[in-house]
């Protein structure tokens, strides 16, 4: 993609604000592009606790639109972008520009609503007596931690070998590293990617960690199991945090996908090789901002807890390491690159007759490289679907699926990274016509 010359900040003081962004793309761009109609233009990111619009306020957000809704009468094109939030934080957005010339023009737009993230010149955060703790991470180097269950030996053997990036002395951060992938280096870039992304949501779960009163209990209400009690010896407590935990909330989604147990010590364990304890987070009874945990034995006992009593204690959330540890397992384990990084000159491309009328372009491409063939002398590359929300990719593998269910000796695998069935109602029962799903 080509960049502009620069990316367009702009601060906002308050909350529940509406700002209006007009992209100009800058000089070098406007040569790049010359005469030419812009034909698309796009907003390619989805920010959790934001809307970026193409247009002013609109009911709707719009994250498409034809190039010529912009034109003003000189000749020139004026591109409103709307932003709307409700929470503090660095937004950042995408407005791509087509010019029918490749490649695209980008320009990146970034939105900062209240103070600047993680800066400590700031007083903390108070809510209903729970402050933000700013205190070094809790790790296995400088506390002795209790778990709270039993990790198979291969688990434990996985997390061991893939260390935090924080304590890998393998790991070294690039900022801005714009070096090309190759052979040689594919294994370490695909490392450093996943150190980078684990650095970047531990930052965001870190900010769940509060130090304060905690309230005991012996039993709950869950909203999904009715009452539920405590087995013999263990104890639930609730930790108030001061952010709100829903899904379109960084901290809220970071809760839901990547947390699932948090380490908990009394305030005054601030002594090296202190006992902290895991605990584990209940996720379908966390509130708006409330988390609940589970207290083990072993942390109900040393601790000499009651039910129903509040206690000072420091809780730090724990990112679960076992998806990211798998993944640099995965990258290990490639007998070679040629499939993650094929030599596209001696790929060949599939070709096939198949038509759908519902297909534009694009997606008839993309069905066509999946269902195709070619002479079989050239390796085939791995066919990567990208683009906004709603533009038919999963619609499109769907139609490819079905093509390819036509021919009982076909096998196909779906998969995805949840649990989450990917298709919808009618893109599942057109699937379950042709496959036995």
């Amino acid at each position: 993609m080509v960049h502009s010359s620069t990316t367009r900040t702009l601060d906002c003081l308050h909350i529940k604000t509406t700002r209006v962004l007009l992209a100009d793309v800058g000089t070098e761009a406007a040569e790049l592009v010359g005469n030419r109609q812009l034909v698309h233009v796009a907003l390619l990111k989805q920010e959790p606790g934001a809307s970026f619009s193409l247009g002013e306020n609109s009911s709707e957000p719009c994250i498409y639109s034809k190039g010529e809704r912009f034109i003003s009468k000189n000749m020139t094109y004026a591109i409103t972008v709307s932003f709307t939030s409700t929470h503090r934080g660095l937004y950042e957005q995408w407005l791509v520009l087509d010019f029918e010339m490749r490649p695209v023009l980008l320009r990146k737009l970034k939105v900062r609503i209240g103070q600047q993230l993680l800066d400590d010149t700031k007083d903390p955060v108070l809510n209903h007596g729970v402050i933000l703790q700013s205190a070094k991470r809790w790790t296995r180097e400088n506390r002795v931690i209790i778990p709270c269950s039993c990790r198979t030996e291969k688990q434990e053997d996985l997390l061991k070998e893939y260390k935090p990036p924080q304590l890998n002395i393998h790991y070294k951060p690039s900022c801005n590293n714009q070096t090309a992938l190759t052979d040689e280096n594919y294994k370490a870039k695909m490392h450093e990617f996943l150190y980078n992304e684990e650095r970047a949501e531990d930052q965001v779960v870190s900010r769940l960690n509060v130090c304060g009163q905690i309230t005991t209990m012996d039993r709950l209400d869950s909203p999904k199991f009715g009452m539920e009690f405590a087995p013999q010896g263990e104890l639930f407590c609730s930790v108030s945090i001061p952010y709100k935990l829903t899904i379109d909330s960084p901290e809220g989604l970071a809760l839901k996908r990547s947390v699932q147990s948090a380490l908990i010590a009394p305030l005054d364990s601030h002594h090296p090789n202190s006992k902290v304890y895991e605990a584990r987070v209940l996720q379908l009874i966390t509130r708006k901002n409330q988390i609940h945990l589970q207290l083990f034995k072993q942390c109900c006992s040393d601790l000499a807890l009651k039910h129903n009593k509040s206690y000072q204690m420091e809780v730090q959330f724990q990112l679960d390491r076992h998806t990211l540890c798998s993944l640099h397992k995965a990258v290990d384990l490639l007998p070679d690159t040629s499939r993650v990084l094929p030599d596209l000159k001696n790929c060949g491309v599939p070709v096939s007759d198949i038509t759908y009328e519902s297909l534009n372009s694009k997606q008839q491409s993309a069905l066509g490289f999946i269902t195709g063939n070619h002479d079989g002398r050239n390796f085939t590359a791995p066919l990567l679907i990208y683009g906004p929300f709603g533009t038919g990719k999963t619609f499109t593998i769907a139609t490819a699926a079905i093509e390819l269910g036509k021919d009982p000796q076909n096998k196909v695998l779906i998969c995805t990274h949840t649990n989450r069935c990917i298709l919808d109602g009618r893109q599942a029962s057109l699937i379950q016509t042709w496959w036995d799903v």
